[in-house]
């Protein structure tokens, strides 16, 4: 009797509650399995915002036709930042910072109208990027850091009386950011950059991301937030620009730039305090603004720094103190 009870009770093959059940368990392995998938797609996306893809291949500045050293640079958090110094006539240097994704070498177009004009020049691979420690990408916060260690280097020279520094796309918000923590940098040159990380998610997750911005954007955000321990709202280029000690700023922009429109360069032109500039280029996107504008770029990049670089007359005072 009990026997017979319990075998009526198990659905048999071919019964309703036999598909309902094999259907219950294949959704239910479905939906695990896409689960999983999301999840590991979201691990990708995370690492690939957070994690620079590192070009090793840094090659030389020989086409520079300029004498120059390979340097090594010790950051106050502890990582070996790797350079180019080369040396100028003038008595003030310019740092070169590149974007995400590159290195030192990306900035051989900008380092050549600069050599040309006799600075002394440092090249850097910022954190993560070509030879330099690290591994990690916190969109110009600690990189800063790396800025730093280029600035201490350059100021124990005897040779070198002021300090500038020009920075392109996420190497724009580093050399900001250098800046308001720093300042022995007299100069600053901001390309292609973002005004704040949150503008830049914004405007550019669509174009970075496999994911929708909505809901994805706040998802990535805040996993990003506790894997790095900063927050996105700390890095803003716009609010330093307003509140760190006047220095005189050149903003150059690509009217065409898909990835941050020139409404970034327009909300740091308008935070930044005097003497400022601000150059729109034409048809420009989200490049190099060097190639094509090679004559403009040396009128008012040179012509920025030999207007506000002057010499003080510190380098021969230093050169005393030596």
């Amino acid at each position: 009797m009990t026997t017979n009870s319990i075998s009526s009770a198990r659905p048999t093959r071919g019964s309703c509650r036999y598909w309902m059940r094999l259907a219950a368990a294949a959704a239910g392995a479905l939906l695990l399995g896409g689960l999983c998938l999301l999840a590991g797609l979201i691990y990708i996306q995370l690492e690939a915002f957070l994690v620079p893809h590192r070009v090793t291949d840094v090659g030389t500045p020989e086409e520079l036709n300029r004498p120059y050293r390979n340097v090594v640079l010790t950051t106050s958090d502890g990582l070996n930042i790797a350079g180019w110094y080369i040396p100028g006539t003038r008595p003030q240097a310019i740092i070169l910072v590149h974007g995400i994704h590159a290195n030192r070498r990306t900035m051989l177009p900008e380092a050549k109208i600069l050599a040309e004009a006799d600075y002394h020049l440092l090249m850097i691979d910022l954190r993560g990027h070509g030879q330099s420690d690290g591994h990690q990408n916190s969109y110009g916060y600690r990189e800063a850091l790396d800025v730093q260690a280029a600035v201490d280097y350059l100021d124990a020279l005897p040779e070198i009386d002021k300090i500038g520094v020009l920075g392109t796309s996420l190497g724009g918000a580093t050399v900001v950011r250098a800046a308001a923590i720093d300042e022995r940098i007299a100069a600053v040159v901001i390309e292609s950059s973002y005004s704040s990380l949150p503008a830049a998610i914004d405007d550019g997750f669509d174009n970075l991301s496999f994911f929708p911005k909505w809901p994805f954007a706040p998802l990535f955000v805040s996993l990003a937030e506790r894997r790095l321990g900063v927050k996105a709202a700390q890095i803003d280029s716009a609010r330093d620009l307003a509140s760190f000690k006047p220095r005189p700023v050149l903003i150059i922009h690509g009217l065409a730039d898909q990835l941050f429109p020139p409404d970034h360069a327009e909300r740091m032109f308008d935070s930044a305090q005097e003497p400022k500039e601000l150059w729109l280029i034409d048809g420009l996107g989200h490049a190099n603004p060097v190639p094509g504008h090679e004559t403009e770029y040396q009128e008012r990049v040179v012509g920025f720094f030999e207007n506000y670089l002057k010499s003080a007359g510190r380098a021969e005072d230093k050169k005393h103190q030596k």
